[in-house]
Formats: structure tokens, sequence, C-alpha cells
């Protein structure tokens, strides 16, 4: 048995969700299915709802559109997947190449600037969302944005210096052979 609180929600605001919920799913089940996670993610964290945020429908409708983005990220992962060949096994001397390239990257992350360097890290490197940054070095989540840019745009130019300077060494050694 249901809570009476679910009951009415899915009374008052079912129809409407799920015509949302098939402008991201283009299937009625789909839709139904991520209003119905909806409902029940709401219902385990309405401690959450702010009324000064919004109405009660507008904070179920965001979860409903974060449900189906989910959904629709996780059938596309599923996808992408599916036609991919086997993983082949490694051999020691790629294993060898992707370990010193990821620590030459690591390295050079180090290197830049602090503020560059925190939200690279933050990131790439502890999966934080931009949002969650910007919340832990109190800096809009904007500000948070540009400087990973730039933070990737100096690496870029670093490692291409590096790798234009191995070419360089490599076309060397050619000649003296």
């Amino acid at each position: 048995m249901l809570p009476e609180e679910l009951e009415q929600w899915a009374d008052l605001y079912a129809q409407r969700l799920v015509r949302l919920a098939y402008t991201y799913a283009r299937d009625y089940g789909h839709a139904e299915d991520r209003v119905q996670d909806a409902f029940l993610k709401a219902y385990t964290m309405q401690h959450q709802y702010r009324s000064e945020r919004g109405t009660f429908f507008a904070w179920l409708a965001k979860i409903v559109i974060n449900e189906c983005r989910m959904a629709y990220r996780r059938s596309w992962r599923e996808r992408v997947m599916a036609i991919l060949p086997e993983r082949a096994t490694k051999s020691t001397e790629e294993i060898y190449l992707s370990y010193t390239s990821r620590q030459f990257v690591y390295q050079a992350v180090l290197e830049l600037p602090e503020f560059l360097r925190t939200p690279i890290v933050l990131h790439y490197y502890e999966d934080l969302a931009v949002e969650e940054i910007a919340y832990i070095l109190g800096t809009p989540p904007g500000t948070i944005k540009s400087r990973l840019w730039r933070g990737r745009e100096r690496l870029r130019h670093k490692l291409e210096e590096v790798d234009d300077h191995d070419e360089r060494s490599h076309s060397s050694v050619e000649k003296l052979s």
C-alpha cells in the first residue's frame, strides 16, 4: 500500500508530469516510469523542498526532468557500449605508455597556478560537478567554468609543446641514423 501522500501527488500531478516526461522519453511507458521514479525520489527527499524556490509542482517537474535526463544518459551509454568492440588486453608496453602519459599529464596539472589547478583537480580527478566546486571554493559557477577552460587550454599548450619537442628529437635521431 502506498503512503497517502504519494497517492495525493499521483492524483494531482501525474498526468501533467507524464506529459512533461513524454517530451523527453518519446514513449508513454518510459515517461510513466520516469514519473514513478520521480515520485519515489521526491517522497524520500521531501525534506529538501523549499516553498520559497517555487511551487511543489515545479519541484516535482525538476525531479522528473532530471530522471529523464539520467535515463537518457544511461540508455545512450548502453547503446554506445553495445557497438564498441570487445576490449582487448593491453600489452605491457601499452600499459607502461598509458601510465607514463597519465603521470606526465598529472605533473603538468600540478604545475598550473593554484587558481586553475584546484578546479581541474576537483573536476577531473575527484569527479565533482561545477556547482560543487563553486560551493567548495566560494566562487560563482561561471568563474569555475572559465577556470576549467583556461586550465585545459594551458595544459593543451604545454602538452603540444612537449609533443613538438619529442617530434623534433625523434627527427634528429632519425637524421643521425
